[in-house]
Parts: C-alpha cells; sequence; structure tokens
C-alpha cells in the first residue's frame, strides 16, 4: 500500500472531511491484516480535536476483502461498552472505505510483556487480573449481545496481547474485531482451514477446525494470563518443546492450516505444539503463582471447553473475587503506575537506550525480544 504524503505544520494533509470535521494526518502507522493503518487528529475549523485511528482499505484489495473490513464495522459500531475501543465513523471516500475509530493513547500488553521480558520479572497478579477481568467484561459484552433479530453470537477470535491495550491512565481497551464471528445477517464466512488471528492464542478446538463458542475466546485469555504472571507462553513451555522433539510430520488435517498473519511457527508447527500441551504443563508453569490465580489459570486452559469457565461474566467474577481477596482495591491508578515502572525498569536495563514506541501502533514492538523463535 501506498504512503499518503508526508506533511508539515505549516502544510498538513487532511485527508477527508465530514460535515464540519476535516481529518488531520499525523502519520502513516501501516497495515494491519485488512487495511491501511493512519493516525490522524480532528479538526473543528481551527481548532484541532483529539487523535484517532483511521483505517482505509486500498483499491488494490478484493471485493471480498472490502466487503468483510465494512461487515467488521457493521458489527463493532453496534458494541458500546467502555472497555471497547469505539468506531465513531463510517465513510466511503473516492471510492474506499474509511474507518474512523478510538485511539487508545497508552501502550499493547504486547508491548508491556516485551518490556517485563526485558527487565527479567512477569507483571504482577494484580495487574493481570485487573486487565483480563476487564477484557473478560468486554467480551460478556460482545458474547451477549443482540440484535431485533436476536444473538449476535460473536466470536472476537483474536483475544492477544497485541489487541489488548492499557492506556496512558491505566484504562483497559479491547481492541480490532476485524476477524470477529457473528451470526450478523450478510456476513461473509471463512472458507476452508485458512485461520484468523494471531494462532498463537488460538484455542485448541479452533487448530482442529471444530465449531467455535464464547468459550474460545476465554482458552485465548488464559493464554493471555499465564504469560502476564510467568512470562511464559503455553506453546513454548518447556514441556511442549520436549514434546516436540520426538513429533513426527503432521497429520493431514494440521499440513492442511494456513494463516492469514504470520505467528512465531508456522500454522501445522502450532496446532501440533496445542496437540502436545498438557494440564500437568500448566501446573509446573504456574508453581510459583499463588494458588487462587493458579486455579484460575487451569481452568482456562482446559482442553474440554466445558471444563472451562462457561462465560466471560463468569470468568470477569472470578478475577474480581480475586482482587477483592487481597485486601485492597487495584484500579486504573495502580494500572496506570505499574505500566510505567515496567517501561522505566526496561529502560534501566538496557543502559537507557532509547526503546521502540507502540503508542499508536500495536505492532511496532514486534522486533523485541519476547516472541520465541521455531
Amino acid at each position: 500500500m501506498s504512503r499518503p504524503p508526508e506533511q508539515s505544520p505549516s502544510n498538513p494533509v487532511i485527508l477527508f472531511s465530514a460535515g464540519a470535521t476535516s481529518y488531520e494526518l499525523i502519520q502513516y502507522l501501516g497495515d494491519s491484516s485488512n487495511a491501511e493503518v493512519l493516525l490522524a487528529r480532528r479538526r473543528y475549523a481551527d481548532t484541532l480535536g483529539s487523535a484517532v485511528l483511521i483505517k482505509r482499505l486500498q483499491g488494490a484489495r478484493s471485493a471480498v476483502d472490502r466487503a468483510r473490513l465494512l461487515e467488521e464495522f457493521q458489527l463493532i459500531i453496534q458494541l458500546h461498552h467502555p472497555c471497547i475501543a469505539q468506531v465513531y465513523l463510517v465513510r466511503i471516500i473516492d471510492g474506499l472505505p474509511h474507518v474512523v475509530m478510538e485511539h487508545v493513547e497508552g501502550s499493547s500488553l504486547e508491548t508491556l510483556l516485551s518490556c517485563a521480558a526485558m527487565r527479567g520479572q512477569p507483571l504482577s497478579e494484580p495487574f493481570a487480573a485487573y486487565v483480563v477481568g476487564e477484557v473478560a467484561d468486554a467480551l460478556h459484552h460482545a458474547h451477549t449481545l443482540r440484535n431485533r433479530h436476536g444473538p449476535l453470537g460473536i466470536i472476537h477470535r483474536d483475544v492477544g496481547p497485541r489487541n489488548i491495550r492499557v492506556s496512558s491512565r491505566g484504562r483497559v481497551k479491547l481492541t480490532d474485531f476485524a476477524v470477529a464471528f457473528s451470526r450478523m445477517e450478510g456476513r461473509i464466512a471463512t472458507v476452508g482451514p485458512l485461520l484468523k488471528g494471531d494462532i498463537a492464542y488460538s484455542a485448541p478446538e479452533y487448530l482442529l477446525l471444530h465449531p467455535l463458542d464464547a468459550r474460545s475466546d476465554l482458552f485465548s485469555l488464559g493464554v493471555v494470563l499465564l504469560e502476564l504472571v510467568t512470562g511464559k507462553h503455553l506453546l513454548d513451555l518447556e514441556e511442549v518443546e520436549l514434546a516436540m522433539r520426538g513429533a513426527g510430520p503432521p497429520s493431514s488435517l494440521q499440513a492442511a492450516l494456513r494463516s492469514e498473519e504470520q505467528s512465531w511457527v508456522n500454522p501445522p508447527q502450532m496446532a501440533m505444539r496445542m496437540e502436545r500441551f498438557r494440564p500437568e504443563h500448566v501446573e509446573r508453569a504456574t508453581r510459583d503463582v499463588s494458588a487462587p490465580m493458579r486455579a484460575i489459570i487451569q481452568r482456562l486452559l482446559r482442553r474440554n471447553p466445558a471444563e472451562r469457565f462457561q462465560t466471560a461474566l463468569e470468568l470477569r467474577h472470578e478475577l474480581w473475587g480475586f482482587l477483592g481477596g487481597l485486601g485492597r482495591c487495584y484500579g486504573p491508578r495502580d494500572a496506570e503506575q505499574e505500566a510505567a515502572e515496567v517501561h522505566t525498569e526496561a529502560l534501566e536495563r538496557h543502559g537507557g537506550a532509547q526503546l521502540p514506541e507502540d503508542e499508536a501502533f500495536p505492532g511496532a514492538w514486534s522486533e523485541l525480544p519476547r516472541k520465541r523463535t521455531p
């Protein structure tokens, strides 16, 4: 995709206008899975407003991709929850869909996990419980959303650190419903063994091409929660690595798997790793975690969906109960302070070297040493 023209303070680039509001380019951020992403700010006459993200699909994309982008925002514009990044406007400009979205100033969990790895210490259990509890509340809203035709059956399908952001004031936002499943009328279904989103956080049933439901998102949250409190990814545990050494070739089903997005191993290898993880691996990985937190993680990471938390609301209550059992409140200010400390300690550990910024775009920290190598 081509970059928009560079701007200078004396010559701002106006991307488009809608009524009395113009959208002025701040920075080209790159490409997401289905669109060009721009950071812009709203301008009202001579007054500058807040920053926003704009997703713009280029004409080179297929009609199916164009329809999927519009479907995404027809879906997300129905979601109204304080922990879900909002869509403000959808416009067709010069034949291209432009979607104006909330810009969450702060850090993705992917960034915070990278910083935690750099400082050599995972995030705290209260931080993890607070963040995951807020995401669970957002997912409960999405999972139970209805329209006049009935339940929409939304499944996010891409719950992972890059799509969870902690704002500069400690507020949590779930982002990017671009690959969400729903029963919304007119949606375009995924065809064949083509997986969407970051498959490193997918539930076992997704990698087996089995039907999904809301509990699949909860497994993904369990992978996130494990990584937050231990610094370890479920499919990169030592026991899983040992089991992979004796693995033969992938099965025919595994070999057929494809993914729209690159992860740290290919889809057949990811499915083979998922096949080899066991509950006892999770138990050993969480041996230094408190008993209540360990119980929550182990239940989230059950292979059988019937053995997990059955709703995001149930998980939210469990995490809130965990925080209540600590005898003190943990909220946005605490999260803001801990996130700042993690950034600072990562900087100090690396001798004050300048760290990459992900403030605007979640992919900016992809080179940092949190990710595994196959």
